[in-house]
């Protein structure tokens, strides 16, 4: 059984730890928090760059926009349904050599529509010799007629590898004036302004160590030179005591030996 001393001793221990842990939890949501925020911004930033690359940057001789040699594109209509939908994000491969292609491959080609050079993606259902070089013809899966326009080899982008449904919309949002704002300058942004809060964050809670550990430095000395003088304080009262003592044995002494020389002339000598 714990005696009262003991519970005395251990309660104020139990506190301490209470308090510690209540003071760890913020923390640790903070922490949290602070490394969710990181991965949210960081991945914004990858997408934001990878969009500004496929957008601005890397255009490969076909004029199209290549990532690690795949070419990306959003089906804008559904003359590919349901092999393709509107919105998919389709993923081509580079078709370096034409004569590896073949009927019911799905390409992907500089064509004319409406007047406008545009690209497109459909089936290949037939295949022909121009006189040293393919000609290709056409079709959606989901038209009934062949395309008007064959293709030449030399207009073929790629190959249909695969597609991410639904991404192409984010595609071509990330291509626009606004989507480039939102999603590029704004995600950048305040990810720069985070890690400068932090920046200084860190710099403020340093330099709050930094004062800490010099107030107790300037305390322990402080400590230092009040106990060194009360030291010699004691070490001064000593020596006056010791001083004042012996003089006190000194006198007693002397008196002393005035008072055994009284007594002995007070004494009358015997024959």
């Amino acid at each position: 059984m714990s005696t009262k001393k003991e519970k005395e001793i251990l309660s104020p221990l139990a506190e301490n730890e209470a308090n510690e842990q209540e003071a760890e939890k913020p923390a640790k949501k903070n922490k949290v928090l602070g490394t969710v925020i990181n991965v949210v911004l960081v991945f914004a930033i990858i997408l934001a760059v990878l969009a500004t690359y496929v957008s601005y940057v890397s255009t490969s001789g076909s004029g199209v926009p290549s990532v690690l040699g795949l070419r990306l594109f959003s089906i804008q209509t559904d003359s590919m349904y349901d092999t393709l939908m509107p919105g998919d994000l389709v993923i081509d491969t580079a078709v370096k050599d034409p004569a590896t292609l073949q009927k019911k491959d799905i390409i992907t080609y500089w064509t004319v529509i409406d007047g406008e050079r545009v690209l497109n993606t459909h089936r290949i259902v037939e295949i022909y010799d121009g006189n040293g070089y393919l000609i290709f013809a056409t079709k959606g899966d989901n038209n009934t007629t062949v395309d008007t326009l064959t293709v030449h080899e030399s207009e073929i982008v790629g190959k249909y590898a695969f597609r991410i449904p639904g991404v192409g919309k984010a595609f071509d949002y990330l291509q626009t004036s606004t989507g480039f704002l939102i999603v590029v300058v704004i995600p950048v942004l305040i990810f720069l302004l985070y890690q400068l809060i932090q920046f200084f964050r860190v710099l403020f809670e340093y330099q709050n160590v930094k004062s800490r550990i010099r107030f107790e430095q300037e305390r322990g000395r402080t400590e230092d030179l009040i106990e060194e003088q009360k030291r010699r304080e004691d070490e001064l009262k000593q020596a006056e005591r010791e001083r004042i003592e012996a003089e006190l044995r000194e006198k007693i002494r002397a008196e002393m030996m005035e008072q055994a020389k009284n007594e002995a002339k007070d004494t009358p000598n015997e024959d």
